[in-house]
């Protein structure tokens, strides 16, 4: 999977250009405010996903116009494909091989990309919510199904909410059938988080291994409602028997309080947690293996692999861990973004990797 050719118009500060990359690595440097991110952010938004800056769609257009565009020829499959997003009038506008989209979600999962950003090294500490989206981001680049089911159930909560906001209001009746579908719908979102999380548990744990040099030792759980259940029946009927015991609870509230949209996903080293006693060594080598694993995972799942975005991470990593990395994501097309031109040169592989420089937005 790459991008082959990339056209940019009034994206952010980013210069109208045409763009050509290296089928490896593509290594874009600079000063700070020149363009890098965004850069990054233009080949993110081929995804269909929102930016990864949680900037609203109106604010990634260039000063002084009124729509940006971004498109793209990839290469999947040796198949091309040309995706293009519009952004103007508050409104996004995707259209796949010329097709128009009838939602920017549907082309999620059609074009895989990986993103390696320092807002993912405050993931530890921060709060579940940004843990959650790491996981719910890579399921809905796997799997189309997984991004309906989380659209949906992300609707029904927020009606439910509503509801019980308005609860002298509320139909019982409607209620109870909201919360039937809700739970089917949660239950589903909770099989495919444990299923995920089984999986990059094994991959992230032995690239962790590798990285700390058999030191340490890396664990994920998945910390929901109530622990030790595995069918998706029995999670069902969890989450409605929780949601009727909470109902009171919710309405004081005026939210629900359990659901996949209250859980969390617990990261452990050497059997303590991250959060409280990780550094910020420790903190970067978690995400850093947890990238590389979903890297792993989308390309054993799909037989190919997804094109990966390293935005200024290289110069957080000692030189032992750059040359890790670099090593393992040799034969796929990546994009790093840094300030110093010359932070790869002490590599071997230097010889597949593409310098380009960015300035005021415009890249040579």
């Amino acid at each position: 999977m790459r991008i082959q050719e990339l056209y940019i118009k009034n994206f952010r500060n980013l210069e109208e250009n045409k763009y050509n990359f290296n089928n490896n690595i593509n290594y874009i440097y600079g000063q700070n405010a020149q363009g890098k991110t965004n850069l990054l952010e233009s080949i993110w938004m081929l995804t269909g996903a929102r930016s990864f800056r949680h900037s609203k769609d109106g604010e990634l257009i260039n000063f002084n116009n009124d729509f940006a565009s971004i498109k793209a020829k990839v290469v999947i499959n040796n198949n091309l494909n040309n995706i293009t997003v519009n952004f103007g009038n508050n409104k996004r506008k995707v259209f796949l091989n010329e097709v128009p989209m009838r939602s920017p979600s549907e082309i999620i999962g059609f074009f895989k990309v990986v993103l390696f950003s320092p807002l993912n090294l405050n993931l530890i500490k921060d709060g579940p919510d940004n843990r959650r989206r790491l996981i719910d981001s890579a399921l809905c680049q796997l799997y189309i199904t997984y991004t309906k089911i989380l659209v949906k159930y992300t609707k029904l909560l927020k009606h439910r909410n509503m509801l019980l906001k308005n609860y002298k209001n509320y139909d019982y009746k409607f209620l109870e059938t909201l919360d039937e579908e809700l739970c089917r719908t949660g239950s589903s979102i909770i099989m495919y988080r444990l299923d995920y999380l089984e999986r990059l548990k094994i991959k992230s744990q032995k690239i962790y291994s590798e990285i700390s040099n058999n030191q340490e030792k890396l664990d994920i759980n998945y910390n929901f409602y109530k622990m030790n259940i595995n069918k998706i029946s029995e999670v069902r009927s969890m989450l409605l028997d929780g949601m009727r015991k909470n109902f009171d609870l919710d309405i004081r509230l005026g939210y629900t309080s359990i659901g996949p949209h209250k859980d969390d996903i617990e990261i452990f080293i050497n059997n303590k947690p991250a959060k409280n006693y990780g550094s910020q060594g420790q903190q970067r080598s978690i995400i850093l293996s947890l990238k590389l694993a979903e890297s792993e995972i989308t390309e054993l799942e799909y037989g190919v692999s997804p094109v990966i975005l390293l935005d200024d991470v290289m110069s957080e990593l000692d030189s032992y861990r750059q040359e890790y990395l670099l090593t393992k994501i040799l034969n796929k097309q990546v994009f790093i973004t840094g300030c110093d031109e010359l932070l790869l040169e002490k590599y071997n592989n230097n010889s597949n990797i593409n310098k380009l420089h960015i300035n005021c937005g415009k890249l040579i």
